[in-house]
């Protein structure tokens, strides 16, 4: 029996709202809401024309052997959720579904820091929710899922600052690429981006280095200090830069490949 689309094997407890948010979708990926949702976005979305059923377009998504296919469907899916888009809530309830694996990643690294897993974990959900109906796509065409839950880290960091003695602020897209590798369902793992970037040139080998060990190792900001021979303010000030560049990159490349609008959008 295949496995179901949208889930991940790692839930927390039976009562979770990841597990609630389940068996929600199992419902509604089976309903007749679902096929009719299906034929209307391949009316207006070619990348979401031709499939039988969403368990099939959740499949791709989640396809790691096709990244920049992944990324189309999922960035067509976010255009249809948007309010600026067709404000279709059923498209934003899927997007919300295929982000679950990256949710309860980002939820465990923030509560690693201090905090109610459990809080954590609906404060997470709830900033998604709003992200993906709010999804500037017009100028983010690209790494649709990475800046989704990159905006939802910082949104929600920003708020814990005055209260928390350090979070880590940046990039939440994978706790590591075997990892990710394992899971199947990354569209886009963190080292990937950082050899992207390296690649053309948007950061160094000590700035890259910087953020694995933050992001994908968790290493607190004084014990690099102490490993790499700088103090906690400039590891701080050079891994915030490395952040700033990263996604101005990731913008510009989006604002480069604009081509993917849908079909009668607005310039």
């Amino acid at each position: 029996m295949p496995t179901p689309a949208c889930t991940t094997p790692t839930r927390t407890t039976p009562r979770s709202l990841t597990h609630r948010l389940d068996v929600e979708w199992e419902h509604l990926r089976r309903s007749p809401q679902a096929a009719d949702a299906l034929a209307r976005w391949g009316q207006v979305e070619p990348a979401l024309a031709g499939w039988p059923d969403l368990d099939r377009l959740a499949a791709a998504v989640q396809d790691r052997s096709d990244p920049a296919g992944s990324d189309r469907i999922l960035a067509a899916l976010v255009r249809l959720a948007a309010v600026t888009g067709h404000g279709d809530q059923f498209a934003a309830r899927m997007v919300l579904q295929l982000l679950v694996p990256g949710a309860i990643r980002l939820a465990r690294s923030l509560a690693a820091h201090g905090g109610d897993l459990a809080t954590i974990e609906a404060a997470v959900f709830a900033e998604l929710a709003i992200l993906i109906r709010t999804y500037p796509w017009q100028r983010r065409p690209r790494s649709t899922a990475a800046n989704l839950l990159l905006d939802c880290r910082q949104r929600l960091v920003r708020g814990y600052q005055r209260t928390r003695a350090e979070v880590s602020v940046g990039l939440e897209l994978g706790e590591s690429h075997a990892g990710a590798a394992a899971d199947g369902d990354d569209p886009l793992a963190l080292k990937d981006l950082l050899w992207w970037a390296h690649r053309h040139g948007v950061l160094d080998p000590f700035e890259a280095q910087l953020l694995v060990a933050s992001h994908v190792q968790q290493i607190p900001m004084t014990e690099l200090a102490s490993k790499l021979g700088r103090s906690r303010s400039s590891l701080f000030m050079i891994r915030s830069s490395a952040e700033k560049r990263l996604r101005r990159a990731l913008d510009r490349q989006g604002s480069d490949q604009d081509n993917d609008r849908p079909v009668g959008a607005a310039a």
